[in-house]
């Protein structure tokens, strides 16, 4: 479930979590940091094919310190 960054140590930072809107990824994020995680970073995945601001998903990266 986690993977450990071996430079920071006692760092542990999940996968990136994938939704298909803001709003879905919001909820996943505010679970998360009930549960101690914090916000690494956040971003969309463009869709390639069509030249608006169309996203295909929305991501985030979390991490917890464990100590």
């Amino acid at each position: 479930m986690f993977n450990r960054l071996l430079a920071h140590n006692g760092v542990f930072r999940l996968p990136p979590i994938q939704r298909k809107n803001d709003s879905e990824l919001d909820v996943a994020i505010a679970d998360l940091e009930k549960r101690g995680f914090r916000l690494v970073r956040r971003g969309k995945t463009p869709n390639r094919y069509i030249r608006d601001t169309a996203c295909l998903r929305v991501w985030a990266i979390m991490e917890k310190y464990m100590y």
